[in-house]
């Protein structure tokens, strides 16, 4: 199989030292996510060093909170979902596309409410902590429709997904959209449990590796050996999830005991389900994308249409 440009890259460099091309710096924003885990691990078991890379992990409380720094040229990669791609691309011409593929969330984003609330119904008039504007909003939007409320049925409290589980723990709001650790965390105390995810909702919340297209176009070979160093990593976490699994939770500020569950609510992909996620251009991806962008024009979350075509870019792994 023709797996990728990175693989034409891997042949000329891996002959030669990796010091022969010297150690490229990329600045990665991100936030504490399971399904970043091919990143960490890479990070952590000195892959991206091997390809050359001099790799910087900056942490964010959230997947849009690193693409200001992105625009403004203070980050080279953005870890973030299609919802933040489609949402800025709405509004701004913000020269953005997502090159990879990261994972698919199938549970580890969730919708958790307390033992007194029966079913989504009895949100109603209830109190939901949420991040506005981000992929867990048009999450918990999807789970009102689909028993026919709506956001002015409810009282929305705006705050992290982080900030969201917390404060349901800590017993300050009736619900919370929020995402792994804490959706385990509030099904473990035996006070919470979980109402509506992405598995009722599934490739409603997709993660790409994305950059800004002039970054794209001057530093593809150094971004090429990023992938590569991600894919290495998702081969190890698949090869040893036994021993990946402290790594990952150190990264995560988790529990070990915790991480394999969180392994089986999320799907993460190496480049060979690229391939396939890509396709010819109207892949699986980038109809998740189309559903995205549908979902933000339906509600006038954006000013204008973004075009999908606008917002990917698979030269890498081709």
């Amino acid at each position: 199989m023709n797996r990728s440009l990175i693989a034409i890259f891997l042949v000329a460099t891996l002959a030669t030292a990796p010091a022969a091309y010297g150690a490229d710096r990329l600045r990665v924003g991100h936030d504490l996510w399971i399904g970043f885990s091919g990143v960490f691990l890479a990070q952590e078991l000195g892959y991206f060093r091997d390809l050359g890379l001099e790799v910087d992990l900056r942490g964010f409380p959230g997947p849009g909170d690193s693409i200001p720094p992105l625009l403004a040229g203070h980050l080279d990669v953005s870890l973030t979902t299609l919802h933040n791609l489609a949402l800025i691309a709405g509004v701004d011409d913000a020269p953005i596309a997502a090159i990879y593929f990261l994972d698919a969330s199938h549970g580890a984003d969730a919708i958790v409410a307390g033992t007194d609330v029966a079913d989504l119904a009895d949100l109603r008039g209830r109190e939901i902590a949420v991040t506005l504007n981000e992929a867990n909003h048009m999450l918990l939007i999807l789970a009102l429709e689909s028993v026919g409320l709506s956001e002015r049925d409810v009282n929305l409290v705006n705050m992290s997904a982080d900030d969201a589980g917390a404060a349901f723990l800590a017993g300050r709001v009736d619900a919370a959209v929020t995402w792994e650790p804490w959706v385990s965390r509030a099904k473990s105390g035996g006070d919470g449990r979980v109402i509506f995810s992405t598995r009722d909702a599934p490739d409603t919340i997709i993660n790409t590796v994305s950059v800004r297209r002039d970054n794209l176009d001057q530093r593809s070979e150094a971004l090429a050996r990023f992938l590569q160093g991600v894919d290495q990593g998702v081969a190890f976490l698949r090869r040893d999830t036994e021993a990946a699994i402290p790594i990952i939770a150190r990264w995560l500020e988790a529990d070990p005991a915790d991480i394999q569950g969180m392994l089986e609510d999320d799907e993460i992909y190496g480049l060979d389900e690229n391939l396939t996620l890509f396709g010819s251009g109207d892949g699986p991806a980038v109809q998740a994308l189309e559903r995205v962008i549908g979902f933000l024009v339906e509600r006038d979350l954006v000013t204008k249409r973004p075009e999908a075509e606008s917002l990917i870019d698979d030269r890498l792994i081709r």
